[in-house]
């Protein structure tokens, strides 16, 4: 019932878009002109999706290697396509908006890093990596890392991070065009990424206590923002983590 993992890799050929073509020519003019404040709340969040998606792109080698179905295991490298590309264009908005300084990616999110919530941090730069790692080790624990990565980082913090984003730029005046696009495009192909991981954990066999665990790890990571991500939004997002867990392991809820 739940082994058609092949029209997700159809889907993601299909949603292909390069972050080198976006024209960020009125971004740049418009940044100078944006209140400190709203410099601040946009810096803030694409900080926040650098160190997300730098993250992120560099561990999904564990999850493909524990893929027990072909098919599985190339949706773990057109994720993994997607996840470089998104890390692409946040680092070219940072650099070429922003004008945060820096030789590479690497030395600007030394600082941005400074930008964001310790717990948001620890959520990409230390939680992920110990849950790879033990991927690595154990390939028998894939819907456990798939719970974590897809289910609570992209489901309910990544998401929640890209709904203020696009709120965000929506209030501004003058806008930000160019990084409004890619945001948008970035949202597209984390839908058909949560999209999978929720098919993978539904056709899995977590227990009571592995679900309950899902629950509390959303509930807690909605609030990874800080005041990037109001009150509300962040409860909002954990509500939809709710529903996506309810649908999966009803005979829990």
């Amino acid at each position: 019932m739940f082994t058609r993992y092949d029209t997700f890799v159809i889907l993601a050929d299909t949603l292909q878009w390069d972050e080198a073509t976006l024209d960020f020519a009125a971004d740049k003019a418009a940044w100078p002109m944006l209140g400190d404040t709203e410099k601040a709340r946009v810096l803030g969040l694409i900080a926040g999706f650098n160190i997300a998606e730098s993250a992120v792109s560099g561990h999904l080698g564990s999850f493909q290697a524990a893929a027990s179905d072909d098919w599985v295991a190339a949706c773990f490298r057109a994720q993994a396509r997607d996840e470089y590309r998104h890390a692409r264009f946040f680092d070219r908005v940072a650099a070429e908006v922003a004008a945060i300084p820096g030789a590479d990616a690497a030395a600007r999110l030394e600082i941005l890093r400074n930008l964001v919530s310790p717990e948001l941090v620890a959520l990409f730069e230390e939680r992920l990596p110990a849950t790879a790692l033990r991927l690595a080790e154990d390939r028998g624990g894939l819907t456990t890392a798939v719970g974590l990565y897809h289910m609570v980082l992209e489901g309910v913090v990544l998401l929640a991070g890209q709904n203020a984003l696009l709120d965000t730029l929506d209030r501004l005046s003058p806008g930000l065009p160019g990084v409004r696009r890619g945001a948008d495009l970035v949202l597209r192909d984390e839908r058909w990424h949560i999209g999978f991981g929720t098919r993978l954990v539904q056709g899995s066999d977590l227990g009571h206590d592995e679900m309950e665990a899902l629950v509390a790890l959303g509930q807690a990571a909605a609030g990874a923002w800080g005041d990037l991500v109001s009150p509300d939004a962040a409860e909002r997002a954990a509500q939809i983590h709710r529903n996506r867990l309810r649908s999966v392991g009803r005979k829990f809820f």
